[in-house]
């Protein structure tokens, strides 16, 4: 066995190192006093002990099988007893990896360990490697752990064929192994009802339903939430475990955009006081096999596995995720900032040069930032999803162009942007006719429906970044925006080295490339993901990005749990919600869901039709909720806390109560919404604080009224203050700024 000496290198050097990761420089640090630190020893076995923040996670290399060793939120590295024994357990290994129909699970050697220290400017930023060879078949695997001191730690593996031929891969689960063993469970669990886990994750797959988290009992047998392959699209890979026992939060996010699954197997001996609970569980890529043929020589990565414990509620372990991401995962954001106030026109009414100069000068107007054009400004009316792919402008629509709209966005002092169908070719398109062979093929051998273009195919990858490039450079853009209306389901079928390989993998290797490439190219640009709705959510489609369009669906009350949920998977400033559109003006009065908007970045519509005279009330309260928004809330969004004191809502159409809070990391200043939702029951809610110092003194202003007041903020927080609607889809907002 040989063991590599430990090297030091830049933090910076570390993305290059994982072929799915971005180029940039990491977004601001929710807070970088973190503290983390990797510590091997090779006797009486190789083990690791992974420690960032108050989290511990420690594996070894034991007769040949590489093992979770468990985690501990308590900071205390198992150095002498607390370990878990792998031999009590049917599937204790770190990952999971098959190919050629071959689980290697085990005959696993120890070739080298390296540890790449953080920079001066970060020291908490960890990069373990750890090198194995298996002894029986051609493979090598590196196993990437990385630290940031927040208590969330980032994993993947890269897997080389080091044979003579091609190596089907056919499973491979970036975590594994048994993520906790709880002793004397029952003893613990007492006369309680609940069991003894809990599953948070959000429950809807489908268009419109984003966000909708429930917890759910993990039974003792295995379970499975799935994604993208065989479950719709539109949920966020994310969950949350809760050990309603000993306390401990276990939140995890794939950073990955085709098909995935987390499983779970909990084995709950229940003989006796003394009894032992063992959960195993495994996360990744989910997807027909084979997922990748590996060719010889070559080197892939796996999609990374974002995973952590605390203690405490669900909003601990939220927060904690929000800081990683905001630390480790998301770029920073272009032209120094982000959050910007976005206004636009699309097909949804025809877009003729008065219209598109009314809703310019509207959108200048309340206050809007960006003003884009979405779908349609390459086609003629009604043919804006046949034509996607022709990525020329109209003529006939617009026969001067769009150069006069841009300069006219500038001289109004906002930025200016366009919209793309990038991944699609529309079938009245002329690419359609001209390259047949660049649609993705189903299993079925007939090509995808809604035109999705196979990135496997090297010459559809390199024209459609070309095309992107094209659109960006001749049209001058401030503002890119991506949409993603397809689905290739179950994968695109692809034919390489005798093996029927779905395409999924290589698909967004390539994807995420384009990306890559595209934010250094211009890196002034915003470039905002967008998946029909919240159809690529995900932390590896959104680390590409400035920002995500989170839904399709505006329409109160289920506009709430949208919201509410998807700032559960993301920090508010990444989360986009859209006012005056997609018809969420039909329901709820106008301050509820202009409320919504100031808990993530908002989008404002157009107002008033060409032609109509504009209701001043109704642009005065518009500008009041931008005003508010950009000189109140965006100053500490992005370093703030959010709190869900309503973390899940009931029904389709949800009822009763629905709260979010919002509060700045220095707890100097905050909102709060209160939301009535469907049917109401309770026509008053306590509301006690979350975000605020128990130490000082706010003025509290409350919005329906403009009443102010002067309250400490251990009375808003132990007390409470009691807040009263009575009317379905109302809302109140307290605003707490410190005294």
């Amino acid at each position: 066995m040989k063991v590599t000496s430990r090297k030091t290198k830049s933090s910076n050097t570390l993305r290059n190192e994982n072929s799915l990761a971005a180029t940039n420089s990491p977004a601001k640090c929710h807070d970088s006093k973190g503290w983390a630190n990797v510590l091997f020893v090779e006797k009486p076995e190789p083990t690791v002990s992974y420690r960032t923040g108050w989290a511990v996670y420690e594996e070894s290399l034991i007769k040949g099988q590489f093992v979770g060793r468990g985690w501990n939120g308590a900071g205390f590295v198992n150095f002498y007893d607390g370990r878990i024994n792998p031999s009590e357990h049917p599937a204790p290994q770190a990952f999971c990896l098959e190919i050629d129909g071959q689980l290697l699970a085990s005959d696993w050697e120890l070739i080298g360990f390296d540890e790449i220290k953080g920079s001066k400017e970060r020291p908490a930023d960890i990069h373990a490697i750890i090198t194995l060879r298996h002894k029986i078949r051609p493979v090598t695997v590196k196993i990437h752990t990385k630290l940031d001191g927040t208590p969330i730690i980032t994993r993947w593996i890269e897997v080389s064929n080091t044979g003579k031929s091609p190596a089907a891969l056919s499973a491979a689960f970036s975590w594994s192994g048994v993520i906790q063993k709880t002793n004397r469970w029952k003893s613990h669990m007492g006369e309680t009802k609940l069991p003894l886990y809990s599953i948070g994750y959000f429950d809807d797959t489908h268009w419109g339903n984003e966000g909708d988290f429930h917890w759910f009992d993990i039974p003792n047998a295995g379970y499975r939430v799935e994604g993208r392959y065989k479950r719709d699209r539109h949920r966020h890979p994310m969950f949350v475990l809760r050990n309603n026992a000993t306390g401990e939060h276990f939140i995890g996010q794939l950073a990955w955009s085709g098909g995935y699954s987390f499983e779970f197997d909990l084995d709950a001996d229940d003989r006796g006081s003394d009894s032992v609970a063992r959960l195993s569980f495994r996360a990744g890529s989910d997807a027909p096999a084979p997922q990748r043929i590996i060719a010889k020589g070559e080197t892939i990565a796996t999609p990374e596995m974002h995973l952590g414990i605390t203690f405490g509620d669900l909003d601990t372990s939220l927060q904690a995720m929000h800081a990683h991401l905001r630390h480790s995962v998301f770029l920073s954001q272009p032209r120094g900032r982000g959050g910007w106030i976005e206004s636009g026109i699309g097909p949804e009414i025809e877009m003729t040069p008065e219209q598109i100069v009314h809703a310019i000068n509207v959108a200048a107007e309340i206050g809007a930032e960006i003003f884009f054009i979405d779908a349609g400004w390459y086609a003629p009316a009604n043919q804006w999803c046949a034509k996607v792919g022709d990525w020329k402008v109209d003529a006939g629509r617009f026969p001067n162009g769009l150069a006069s709209y841009r300069d006219l966005v500038h001289a109004k002092g906002m930025l200016w942007g366009l919209w793309m169908d990038a991944e699609r070719i529309g079938s009245e398109s002329k690419m359609f006719k001209e390259h047949p062979e660049w649609l993705a093929e189903g299993y079925d051998c007939q090509k995808q429906g809604g035109g999705q273009i196979d990135l496997t195919n090297p010459a559809a990858a390199k024209w459609m970044e070309e095309q992107i490039c094209s659109v960006i450079e001749q049209h001058q853009l401030d503002f890119f925006r991506l949409d993603y209306n397809t689905n290739p389901a179950t994968g695109i079928r692809t034919l390489r080295d005798g093996f029927v390989e779905n395409g999924y993998w290589r698909y967004y290797e390539t994807l995420y490339g384009i990306y890559d490439r595209l934010r250094a190219r211009f890196p002034d640009v915003i470039f905002e993901n967008c998946a029909s709705g919240g159809g690529r959510t995900d932390i590896g489609m959104l680390r590409r990005f400035s920002h995500t369009w989170v839904t399709d669906w505006q329409i109160a009350p289920r506009s709430f749990s949208i919201t509410n949920g998807m700032t559960m998977a993301l920090p508010p400033e990444y989360v986009d919600r859209l006012i005056f559109g997609q018809s969420g003006h039909i329901t709820a009065e106008f301050d509820f869901q202009s409320r919504l908007l100031l808990f993530v970045r908002p989008t404002f519509g157009a107002t008033h039709p060409v032609g109509s005279e504009e209701n001043p009330i109704h642009i005065a309260r518009m500008k009041k909720w931008i005003e508010l928004y950009r000189n109140f809330v965006r100053p500490f969004m992005d370093t703030g806390r959010i709190y869900h004191h309503t973390p899940e809502v009931s029904g389709f159409d949800p009822q009763g109560w629905g709260v979010l809070e919002l509060s700045s990391d220095d707890r100097t200043r905050g909102i709060c919404g209160l939301f009535q939702l469907s049917a109401p029951t309770q026509a008053e809610y306590v509301l006690r604080l979350r975000g605020l110092d128990v130490s000082r003194k706010y003025r509290v202003t409350f919005d329906n009224s403009g009443q102010c007041c002067e309250i400490d903020g251990f009375t808003l927080m132990k007390n409470g203050i009691t807040v009263r609607l009575e009317g379905a889809l109302t809302s109140e907002l307290l605003i707490m700024e410190a005294v």
